[in-house]
């Protein structure tokens, strides 16, 4: 057997060679796999921390259900046509619940790659790719809805009709911060300009994040700073919206985002306290229920009469944004029990017809009732109102919502979100 070569220091100095070569190699390629958030000036990319969570669409679909359901009930009431029952009306009622659910998803969906470069100690998301695509996402539909309800309410000559010279505050999502403007033409989009608000406020956040956390080297202490500072934005948020309920604010004061933080800070908690960790079966689902019952707790509290009304009103959605934050916690850092229900069938699947519901259900009800084509009996209202808006909302994501993101992220590719289908990515945020 021939023996083996006896190795001389140019030989084992190539063999260094080679291998720190090949070390370049896997790591060239390790980054050009990685997600589409690049670091400024050609430094390595984030790593793809932000996986999509199919349950988290589902709760989107609820929350816009429970809106329009909530609004078509409050038509109902106003009808005199409300069933008696004291809880069926109130559980109808409090689909309105479905706003700080939003909230809160947006702020943990949004805010969760930016608190994950922070941690990680990575550069933050590149600021195009992150603005474009959120563009694209929301102001499609929205200017669209918006022009045409504009459009058709003036041809109705309906009562909430706004002249043309008022319309750019609404495309602008200014409509919030002037009487005139505040709950016209498609009252519900006061929410959106919140949304957009915080959407601008974000990166900002996340570069303090960032420099907050410059400093630390242990993930652990740069969590707990994190956790501290977006628990702080939550209390101060839902102490604002309490007493702005208690003291009878203006919605010009209360539906804007400082006001209105309290849910979005939460939001942002929960991406900080669960990036990187997972819970099994039975934590998941001990804090997912512990949720359901802070939410169903306010609930009753607020159908019965419960408590002082100065405490009610003070408290207003601080325990169901609590609620709210800890089922969303749950369905991200395991799989509770039930879970499967957001996960699969039709609430899933109406995550993605979500923002559409939600834009055009409330013209449809105007135009119903301009029309007098407005169901008396209460079931056959919401059917009604619910399935023409589901269905306007099914065309509004095929011909408008669906494009516009493609677009948007053809021209910020990503490979983490290649495999994700078309509904997924706009459901969960992307």
């Amino acid at each position: 057997m021939a023996s083996r070569p006896r190795a001389t220091p140019a030989r084992a100095r190539a063999d260094r060679g080679c291998a720190a070569g090949a070390k370049v190699f896997v790591r060239l390629r390790h980054i050009t796999d990685s997600s589409s958030y690049s670091t400024p000036g050609g430094s390595s990319p984030a790593r793809p921390t932000v996986p999509h969570v199919s349950a988290l669409d589902g709760l989107r679909g609820t929350a816009a259900l429970g809106v329009a359901v909530g609004h078509v009930w409050l038509y109902v009431k106003g009808d005199g046509a409300a069933p008696d029952g004291r809880l069926l009306n109130g559980l109808l009622g409090e689909g309105r619940l479905g706003m700080p659910l939003f909230f809160v998803l947006s702020g943990f969906l949004i805010f969760r790659p930016f608190a994950a470069a922070a941690l990680d100690g990575r550069a933050q998301p590149r600021l195009w790719p992150y603005a474009l695509r959120r563009g694209a996402r929301i102001v499609p539909a929205y200017w669209l809805v918006i022009l045409a309800s504009a459009l058709l309410l003036a041809f109705l000559e309906h009562p909430a009709a706004q002249p043309a010279s008022e319309v750019m505050s609404y495309l602008v999502f200014l409509q919030n911060y002037r009487e005139g403007t505040h709950g016209g033409i498609d009252p519900p989009t006061w929410s959106v300009a919140v949304e957009v608000s915080f959407y601008v406020a974000v990166p900002l956040l996340g570069l303090a994040a960032a420099r907050a956390c410059r400093r630390l080297r242990r993930p652990a202490a740069r969590r707990r700073v994190l956790a501290a500072v977006c628990l702080l934005i939550a209390a101060l948020g839902c102490w604002l919206i309490g007493q702005g309920t208690l003291h009878g604010w203006p919605g010009t004061t209360t539906d804007t985002l400082p006001v209105r933080m309290g849910s979005f800070g939460a939001g942002m908690l929960v991406a900080v306290l669960t990036h990187g960790r997972r819970l099994t079966v039975g934590p998941a689902t001990a804090l997912a229920a512990a949720g359901v019952a802070l939410v169903a707790t306010e609930t009753a509290a607020r159908i019965y009469g419960l408590g002082p009304e100065a405490w009610r009103q003070a408290l207003i959605d601080t325990p169901v944004t609590i609620g709210f934050a800890m089922v969303i916690g749950a369905i991200v850092a395991g799989r509770p029990v039930g879970a499967v229900i957001m996960e699969r069938g039709p609430l899933q699947r109406f995550g993605a017809y979500s923002y559409g519901l939600y834009l055009v259900h409330y013209p449809v009800i105007k135009v119903l009732r301009s029309f007098e084509a407005f169901p008396r009996d209460p079931a056959l209202a919401v059917l009604v109102v619910v399935g023409i808006s589901l269905a306007l909302a099914m065309l509004l994501w095929r011909f408008v919502e669906r494009p516009a993101i493609a677009w948007a992220h053809r021209r910020t590719p990503s490979r983490r979100t290649a495999t994700r289908p078309a509904y997924a990515k706009a459901a969960s945020g992307d």
